[in-house]
């Protein structure tokens, strides 16, 4: 059996390897009844956890969307109410389908480390 590709990991700390197309939506599913508030998708083949495209339930219908791809400046964010549009890019992301770049309008996610 081959090594998994992707891993998808719940809130809760579910974890699904190679989850399908369905099963993100469904994922995606929990999180609007409110079972579930975040879900992180990495790409496995990246062995420092530094590729990966994130979920987060924000506000009543609100979702922010992330996606990292190496160092800090290469981590982004988007806002949606739109979950059939998160799915799309999310499934798109992982599956490394084109158009999910320019799904959403991607801002430079910054943490301020200083204190």
């Amino acid at each position: 059996m081959a090594a998994p590709l992707l891993r998808a990991t719940m809130e809760s700390g579910q974890i699904w390897h190679d989850p399908s197309e369905d099963l993100l939506f469904e994922l995606l599913s929990d999180m609007e009844r409110g079972e579930e508030q975040f879900l992180v998708v990495e790409r496995l083949a990246d062995a420092t956890g530094q590729t990966f495209a994130q979920v987060a339930r924000i506000e009543a219908n609100g979702y922010q969307v992330e996606h990292r791809e190496g160092d800090e400046d290469s981590h982004f964010q988007a806002f949606t109410e739109d979950k059939r549009l998160v799915h799309s890019v999310l499934t798109a992301w992982a599956f490394d389908l084109p158009g999910w770049h320019t799904a959403l309008p991607w801002m430079l996610l910054r943490f301020d480390n200083h204190r």
